[in-house]
């Protein structure tokens, strides 16, 4: 591999994307630096001013509290931000703690709740796992606010084992019964108790002073006091207790690195490449990014079975198609530095953050809305009949769409005449490859040269209308390729 490849393949598995732009930027970094900046975000300037209250009020001052408006807000930084990293491990740890908007359907929560997986992601796992655990959106989700020394629920007292400690087939039956004894106690607050405001008023007010309207509570009086035995250890333990126990074990170092593995290379990691990354969990003390830089350096991550072999999942082929034309200046110029988190934003921004939404729900991954307490399926499930055909779509979406200006296909057509200086139809299916990632064979190259021609080839650049059509018609060829679905 040449070092640009390298760039790239770090680009498509800890960013977001390896399209021409998103190389422009990091490509004279090498292997290494890109990997110091791509880990090291908290020195990047993220260059995403825009409030989630700003898409979650109305034109007309109303402010809409529910879960869809902060996924729309996220579908817009996902496009935009200088940080991609902390957004893939944001999406990361909220499929392994899922929570869903179904059920936990109060924005404000669901922020909050968001916000722990975007600071704490890469840090220590016992950081995180406490933050995670004692917040009202998991505890509201898994009911664990039913649970009393009377009555305890093993809902939750389970899925901390199988999910998102230890993992299945590591404990038993007597260790989630007495940990559900451990977490009785923990509840969730409502904020109107004993207000007679409507709740619309209460979940504004929430938002704008920066809480949820339901968090994490302790109530001692629920809670067992009672001797337990978990995992072969006597005590009188609390919720707390069981937490620091589970993320010490060596099986939640195994089962969570073996996660991060399948989630950044795609493959199953063998037994040396796992060892190696449960010693360096255990060194640096559950450290996520410690981990994540020892998956980039691992032989295993840069073999012929990882690069350009994973299927690509929503996040992967919306969210970096989208980032491939490098529009995060212009979205900026678009939407302004607001001065009011709460005034609305831009009907455009709005609409883009919200398409996004749409483009990855339609393909199976819904943002804060994940099927299950298990997550999304990964891998070879999001190569569908359907995903296909939505994929396929992108293409007119993007270069044709609703906008009579043709914005996107009249730049890209400058671009490819000054930069590229295009003189054959050959030279512009390279150039598109290029900036979307696509990678292509001689038989690839000569049926998209073919119908390149046949769509008009080089003159075809210099009318918007016939430049849309040519790059919908190379794209929708370029998306149904079998590569084009790798990443």
């Amino acid at each position: 591999m040449t070092e640009r490849d390298k760039v790239a393949h770090l680009l498509r598995r800890f960013g977001l994307g390896a399209g021409r732009y998103e190389l422009r930027n990091t490509e004279a970094l090498g292997t290494e630096g890109t990997l110091d900046r791509l880990l090291d975000f908290e020195k990047t300037d993220e260059k995403f001013p825009y409030s989630p209250w700003s898409f979650a009020v109305q034109a007309d001052g109303k402010l809409y509290t529910d879960a869809y408006q902060i996924a729309a807000w996220w579908g817009l930084r996902l496009l935009m931000t200088r940080r991609p990293l902390q957004e893939r491990l944001a999406l990361f740890w909220h499929d392994h703690f899922a929570v869903s908007g179904d059920k936990v359907f109060e924005g404000p929560t669901m922020l909050a709740y968001l916000e722990i997986l975007r600071q704490k992601g890469a840090g220590r796992f016992d950081d995180l796992l406490r933050a995670v655990s004692k917040h009202g959106a998991l505890v509201t989700y898994l009911d664990a606010g039913t649970s009393t020394r009377h009555r305890p629920n093993e809902n939750y007292a389970r899925e901390m084992f199988e999910l998102f400690t230890m993992g299945i087939g590591t404990y038993t039956e007597a260790d989630v019964r007495e940990a559900a004894r451990a977490f009785t106690g923990w509840s969730v607050h409502y904020s109107g108790i004993g207000d007679e405001t409507p709740y619309e008023k209460l979940a504004e007010r929430a938002a704008r002073q920066g809480m949820a309207m339901f968090n994490f509570c302790d109530v001692p009086a629920h809670h067992d006091s009672g001797p337990k035995t978990i995992l072969g250890r006597k005590g009188d333990f609390g919720g707390d207790d069981v937490l620091d126990m589970l993320a010490a074990r060596p099986e939640t170092a195994r089962h969570l690195c073996g996660k991060l593995w399948r989630f950044f290379a795609g493959t199953e990691p063998d037994a040396k490449t796992l060892d190696g990354l449960a010693t360096v969990w255990a060194a640096s003390q559950g450290d996520v990014k410690a981990v994540l830089r020892a998956i980039a350096r691992a032989p295993a991550f840069w073999s012929g079975e990882v690069v350009r072999q994973m299927p690509k999942s929503p996040v992967d082929w919306t969210v970096s198609l989208f980032r491939a034309f490098g529009l995060s200046d212009t979205f900026l110029l678009l939407g302004g530095v607001p001065t009011d988190p709460y005034a609305p934003v831009k009907e455009d921004l709005r609409k883009i953050g919200a398409g996004v939404f749409y483009l990855m729900a339609q393909q199976g991954l819904t943002l804060l809305f994940p099927p299950s307490v298990g997550g999304w399926e990964w891998g070879p499930a999001w190569i569908t009949a359907n995903n296909t055909v939505s994929r396929v779509n992108h293409a007119q979406l993007l270069f044709v769409g609703d906008d009579p200006n043709r914005y996107l296909s009249v730049t890209l057509a400058a671009k490819f005449k000054t930069e590229d200086k295009v003189s054959t139809s050959e030279q512009i299916v390279d150039a598109l490859a290029d900036v979307l990632d696509v990678p292509l064979g001689p038989e690839d190259r000569t049926v998209l040269s073919e119908a390149c021609t046949k769509a008009g080839g080089v003159k075809a650049l210099d009318d918007k209308e016939s430049a849309s059509l040519l790059f919908a018609q190379l794209g929708r060829l370029l998306f149904a390729l079998p590569k084009a679905q790798l990443c």
